[in-house]
């Protein structure tokens, strides 16, 4: 009998967050009394299209998160793994721990990014267990200027440009090739479609929200606060 494949979220969250310029990682401020973390692992928690998640973490936090998790009855994180120097080497370290043959769509998250909906994790999953390879993206909204030696000297079709979020969401081998890929060769990405598109593959675009931003220095915090009582109170 063929085993059903299982669809697994990796959640990196093994950042410093030195730009929020805060006295602790940035995933374990408090946004309406939780940690940021906790916001968006319940995502994934209520996601039916999501088996399990797998949690890269700072050693150092790995006591008190399992505490949260614990408190917070969070059933699906299935392994805790410490994290690597850059956010692409803790997502590696991930994947190396996931068995190949029960691998069904990796769907990758930031930590710090809150207030994606359930509903979004099942639309990206559902693309890419179609076509390979999906990601959220938000339609570029500013006229967008290529520059070089701080001169403009390329206007981009604003029709074309995504600015990409997460989640993004892979097939098992389409992702795990990637990275073998960018380790073999010292590739270093800006995200993970950057790495499946540089192997070869297809990525589909599913459309985002303006809601679903990444909290990476203080004003975007300040935002959260606003976002999270207007939509998730």
């Amino acid at each position: 009998m063929t085993e059903r494949k299982v669809n697994i979220a990796i959640i990196p969250a093994a950042g410093f967050g030195a730009r929020m310029h805060a006295d602790r990682a940035k995933q374990m401020i408090e946004l309406g009394g939780v940690p940021l973390l906790v916001h968006t692992l319940r995502r994934f928690e209520e996601c039916p299209s999501i088996d399990q998640v797998i949690l890269v973490l700072q050693p150092s936090l790995t006591s008190e998160v399992l505490a949260l998790v614990s408190r917070h009855n969070l059933k699906k994180i299935v392994r805790v793994v410490g994290g690597g120097a850059e956010r692409q080497d803790s997502i590696y370290r991930g994947l190396q721990v996931i068995r190949e043959e029960s691998a069904g769509i990796i769907c990758i998250h930031d930590a710090v990014r809150p207030f994606v909906r359930p509903d979004e994790i099942r639309a990206v999953t559902e693309r890419a267990e179609a076509t390979g390879a999906a990601i959220m993206a938000l339609p570029a909204t500013d006229t967008i200027k290529q520059a070089k030696s701080g001169r403009v000297y390329r206007t981009l079709d604003r029709k074309r440009i995504y600015q990409a979020q997460t989640p993004q969401a892979f097939r098992y081998a389409i992702i795990r090739e990637a990275y073998d890929r960018a380790y073999t060769e010292g590739f270093l990405a800006t995200d993970d479609s950057q790495l499946v598109e540089r192997a070869g593959h297809r990525v589909s675009i599913v459309e985002g929200s303006a809601i679903n931003i990444k909290i990476t220095r203080p004003f975007d915090l300040r935002l959260a606060e606003v976002i999270n009582s207007e939509y998730f109170s």
